[in-house]
């Protein structure tokens, strides 16, 4: 009688190869520059946040000035001379203010700071706001948001 030979893994086998996984998972997973992924996210939504107050100065036929400090950007309203107010744009989805508030560690600034767009959407003047090192520029001609 000939004995065959069964095909698989023991217990000890799977054991041993879980083991070395939670190892290396336990060196990789600190590798991962959290703080990088997060300036990365941040400068995506600022970037919208601008979008977003050319949009709405469009749509609404006045001023909204982009604010800008060191954790955080805000979209107010411009009164008829398009001079700043305290009145903050709000989300109409989120009814809520529109206030982007950067993640601990990640540096915010602008320049010029504050800057607006008019009821058609055109820059004060060319601006640019940086996090961490990455910039979203406002050209001045065109408006564009890039």
């Amino acid at each position: 009688m000939t004995s065959r030979r069964l095909r698989g893994f023991t217990l000890a086998e799977l054991v041993i190869v879980i083991v070395i996984a939670a190892i290396l998972a336990a060196i990789a997973i600190p590798q991962f520059n959290f703080r990088d992924i997060d300036a990365v996210w941040f400068h995506e939504q600022v970037r919208s946040g601008v979008r977003y107050a050319q949009r709405t100065a469009v749509a609404q036929r006045r001023c909204v000035f982009v604010s800008v400090t060191a954790t955080q950007l805000r979209l107010l309203y411009g009164d008829a001379a398009c001079g700043i107010t305290a009145i903050q744009v709000r989300d109409l989805a989120q009814d809520a203010p529109v206030e982007l508030n950067a993640p601990s560690g990640i540096a915010l600034s602008s320049a010029p700071n504050p800057f607006s767009f008019n009821g058609l959407g055109q820059p004060s003047a060319a601006a640019t706001v940086s996090v961490d090192g990455k910039t979203v520029t406002v050209n001045a001609e065109t408006g564009y948001v890039q």
